[in-house]
């Protein structure tokens, strides 16, 4: 641990993060810990083990869901919102961006509106057709799923955290009981771990193919979105029959796999055959990849600064993916492709999207024959105690989802836990990719190529 807070040294804290991240350092999640502690957690690249920094302090420190992950630029911002008036430190400002001119109109779209399912505002500033500006504006439907998990027991805690978002239940379920064993010093079986990453391949498959079929409704392809979507169903249906529910909620506690599973491989091998036909065949579409090929493009400055993860992030030459970094699962045991692109725009978003469903298909057909059947089930919770912050890191489908929680010293009630979700991370690329030369006309598909969940951000 290393004091990196000094009373009046918070900007040289932030510079102390800006260097560890020059030289690497893959900075997980800045989140505030029971007893006025703010904490940072990374690693060093090669390194297998944790890297905490914190010191006591007594202000009130940034909310996680907005200083997570790699979003310390906002992290004065956030101090200066959440500490209290007495305090005398006071941040640099950073007021809003304001784009007024002759000819320029702001129209404002949200917070609820058609073919999207979450609250979330957009004010696109547009001069003619061409967007300038764009300002988003969430926090309409927070839920404060973290901090109703205090108190509660492990098991509770658990049923909270997997409705955070429905696109990544078990990417929650997995990254919070890795937290939860790694505060207590437990090492799961390798059943458990091939079980488990088979059906974080599985809600990858469901994510993705979703997104797909948004991306080709969005530029008026309702033929192969309504391919897509009968994949992404025939996938919510396997894992209905695997893991006892559609999107995978209460799916780690089974820990085996039905009877099903036996029949399942060449079912979801077939889905990954026809996903990469309807791909094939959207490769040829003149008019799908005229929308696509440079719309957009986030800027390289902003790549640099926000540090995009997830498909987004290895679309736009970031090569990161917490299955070849973190130990966890069996990834390190297997080889599997990860695909990635210099471009930056939606194409090349879409591109690392198609590709990863054909990996994630070939990872579950490795996985599936070996993953541990109904009469085989291994005790997940086991008595212990607690040994400190836990930590847990996984790959969901939009990226690194990491969790930081401590337990009391019974091991078995959350005392703090803090999440940062991959979307709260890469909905600040959107913006500058937005209003970076693109029209109006291409808002929807732009918009449908992050395809981020709000409820990540909002939480």
């Amino acid at each position: 641990m290393e004091q990196i807070w000094g009373e009046e040294e918070a900007v040289s804290w932030l510079d102390h993060i800006v260097q560890r991240r020059r030289e690497g350092t893959l900075l997980v999640l800045l989140t505030p810990g029971p007893d006025g502690i703010l904490w940072g957690i990374g690693r060093h690249p090669g390194s297998k083990e944790y890297e905490w920094w914190g010191l006591s302090h007594p202000r009130e420190v940034p909310r996680p869901s907005t200083a997570g992950i790699g979003e310390w630029i906002h992290l004065q911002e956030d101090i200066s919102r959440d500490t209290a008036s007495q305090v005398i430190w006071v941040p640099p400002s950073h007021p809003e961006r304001v784009v007024r001119g002759k000819g320029i109109f702001t129209y404002p779209l949200g917070p609820v509106h058609g073919d999207v399912s979450e609250s979330l505002r957009y004010d696109l500033a547009v001069m003619g057709d061409e967007i300038v500006h764009l300002t988003l504006k969430h926090g309409y439907k927070r839920r404060h799923i973290t901090t109703l998990c205090h108190g509660k027991s492990v098991s509770q805690a658990l049923e909270l955290v997997e409705r955070m978002t429905a696109t990544s239940s078990f990417a929650h379920q997995w990254a919070f009981m890795m937290a939860v064993e790694n505060a207590k010093g437990k090492i799961v079986d390798e059943g458990t771990k091939i079980y488990r990453s088979v059906a974080l391949e599985m809600e990858r498959l469901a994510s993705h193919l979703g997104d797909l079929a948004l991306l080709a409704s969005s530029t008026g392809l309702p033929v192969a979105q309504m391919d897509y979507l009968h994949l992404k169903e025939q996938i919510l249906r396997w894992n209905y029959k695997l893991f006892g529910d559609r999107y995978l909620r209460g799916a780690l506690v089974k820990n085996a796999l039905n009877k099903e599973a036996d029949e399942a491989a060449a079912s979801i091998i077939a889905v990954g055959e026809q996903a990469q036909a309807i791909t094939d065949s959207l490769f040829h579409t003149p008019s799908f990849l005229d929308r696509l090929v440079g719309a957009g493009k986030i800027p390289d400055q902003t790549v640099q600064f926000i540090r995009p993860v997830g498909p987004v992030g290895r679309a736009s030459g970031l090569k990161v993916d917490v299955r070849s970094l973190w130990d966890y699962g069996v990834y390190d045991e297997i080889s599997f492709a990860i695909p990635s692109s210099d471009k930056s725009d939606a194409y090349a978003r879409f591109l690392v999207k198609s590709r990863e469903i054909t990996a994630s298909v070939n990872i579950i057909r490795r996985l599936l024959p070996v993953a541990p059947r109904h009469s085989q089930v291994s005790v997940v919770f086991e008595d212990g105690q607690s040994q400190g912050p836990g930590i847990g890191m996984v790959e969901a489908a939009r990226g690194l989802l990491a969790y930081a929680l401590w337990l009391d010293g019974t091991g078995e009630i959350i005392r703090h836990v803090a999440v940062a979700t991959p979307s709260a991370r890469n909905w600040y690329v959107v913006p500058p990719a937005m209003a970076n030369g693109n029209i109006l006309q291409d808002f929807p598909i732009i918009d449908a190529s992050f395809l981020l969940s709000v409820a990540g951000w909002d939480q």
